[in-house]
């Protein structure tokens, strides 16, 4: 990663911390629902129904929301894919197709975030 490069985790702690939130925080408010998570997700990321249910067998809902917010805030709202004037890594354009994630992204995406992706096969 070149000097023009911010890594995601360290994107998602440096937002975190200007916005005076913990993770648990963030994370505490949202759906616990998997089925809640799932159709959120399915709106900003290209998914098959076999993609659709290794996510949901593979990830935690904790996990889900993590990846439902660092798509939301950091590619699908971020349409220059920078973060204070550094690209974010991965890329938007690595993971997005258009306005949607790809199935790819979101393991590029949970890697980033140090979240295994092993689990997840389709």
């Amino acid at each position: 990663m070149g000097e023009d490069y911010i890594s995601l985790k360290r994107v998602l702690k440096d937002y975190l911390r200007e916005h005076g939130i913990t993770l648990s925080d963030l994370l505490s408010v949202m759906d616990d629902d998997k089925e809640g998570i799932m159709e959120a997700l399915s709106k900003r990321v290209y998914l098959t129904r076999a993609q659709r249910r290794a996510l949901e067998r593979g990830l935690s809902s904790r996990d889900l929301n993590l990846l439902l917010f660092v798509i939301q805030a950091f590619y699908v709202l971020n349409p220059s894919g920078l973060y204070k004037g550094l690209m974010i890594e991965p890329t938007r354009e690595d993971v997005m197709v258009g306005d949607k994630v790809t199935f790819e992204g979101c393991k590029m995406i949970l890697r980033a975030l140090g979240i295994s992706t092993d689990n997840i096969e389709t």
